[in-house]
Parts: structure tokens; C-alpha cells; sequence
């Protein structure tokens, strides 16, 4: 028998409430993916601040022959009790532990030595940065293959935000007044452009 699924605690929400915006998030961010049309070109997944894989999970079963690797430093002051070995155990328990791997770091820091990824998703991360969250797009950019998609669910900070992210990506779409959520959180769907 498998595990239930956690994904934790939002800071300022209780459990209950967690557990509505999830349900509201898994909706518009598989709304999201469908509009990136041919799943198959969908190889690798970037979850750029994973905490215990809510959206690592929705990206592997949503592209369901793509890896998928979850990135995080785990055990962060926005997500406490986020745990790898609790991360890995969801992705056990939905069933899509085989296609992903989770790698502890930080997201002004990744590693990554080429453009590789197909697609980098996001959620409720970047904020947590402050003015940090810049050179962490910058990183975002540079871990994409040409044409690759970056979804990022998050409070933008006015015009700021999408100003930088402008000039570095193609602006696809933006789902906005998502239920449970405050006003200024949205999503959006960016496409790499070649020469920022």
C-alpha cells in the first residue's frame, strides 16, 4: 500500500486551506501545459523549487514520458518540514517515482553545464528571493534549450517581473484571478527567445 500524498503547508494558510489552493493550481497549471500542444517534444522537466513535488508530480503525469528533475534546498523557512526523502516518497506514492529525481540546490546556483531542459515549471518560489529572484530567472534562461517553455506560478512584483522576464522570453499566456489565490499571484507561460 502506498503513502498519502503530502505536499505540506502554505505559510499563512492552514493545512485545509492548502489542500483548496492545490486543487485550484493543479487545474490552471494543467491548462497551462495543454497550451504548449505537442507533449512529446517534452523530454526534460525542470521544477525549479520543488519542495515536496506538488507541481514535480502534475508535470510527470501530465507529460508522461518525460524525467523530470526537482531542484530545492529543502527544509527552507517557506516550506519547513519540505524534506527529500519526503519528496522522493510522494513520487513514489503517484506512481511517477521512476521518471523523477531530486537534486538539492540552489536556484541562483544550478549546475547545470548546458541548455537542456524542455520545459522549467515554478511555484510560489521566486518571491522568496527578493532582488535575488533576477539572477535566478537569468539561471532559468540559461538551463532552457532554445524554444523551451517556462511556466511560473507567483506573486509578480508589478511590472518589474515581467518587464525582465519580457526580455529574455516570449510571453504566451497569463492566468490571472485564479481561485483561493490573492490578486497579484498569476501564471504564466514563457517560450525562450534566442537573443535577449
Amino acid at each position: 500500500m502506498t503513502a498519502p500524498l503530502y505536499y505540506g503547508t502554505y505559510h499563512h494558510t492552514t493545512p485545509e486551506q492548502s489542500e483548496i489552493i492545490r486543487t485550484a493550481l493543479r487545474t490552471v497549471f494543467i491548462n497551462i501545459f495543454r497550451k504548449i500542444g505537442n507533449q512529446g517534444s517534452i523530454e526534460l522537466i525542470l521544477d525549479a523549487g520543488c519542495g515536496l513535488g506538488f507541481l514535480t508530480e502534475i508535470a510527470a503525469n501530465f507529460f508522461d514520458t518525460s524525467s523530470v528533475i526537482g531542484v530545492d534546498i529543502f527544509g527552507s523557512i517557506s516550506l519547513p518540514e519540505g524534506d527529500l526523502d519526503l519528496a522522493e516518497n510522494n513520487m513514489k506514492s503517484a506512481g511517477v517515482g521512476d521518471r523523477v529525481k531530486f537534486i538539492k540546490a540552489d536556484l541562483n546556483k544550478l549546475e547545470f553545464t548546458e541548455s537542456k531542459f524542455d520545459l522549467v515549471v515554478s511555484n510560489l518560489v521566486f518571491h522568496n528571493l527578493g532582488k535575488k529572484r533576477f539572477s535566478a530567472y537569468s539561471e532559468i534562461y540559461k538551463i532552457l534549450k532554445p524554444g523551451g517553455y517556462f511556466a511560473l506560478g507567483d506573486f509578480l512584483s508589478g511590472e518589474e517581473d515581467k518587464n525582465f522576464l519580457c526580455s529574455h522570453f516570449q510571453f504566451l499566456h497569463e492566468s490571472k484571478n485564479i481561485d483561493q489565490m490573492p490578486s497579484r499571484f498569476s501564471i504564466l507561460l514563457l517560450r525562450k527567445l534566442s537573443n535577449p
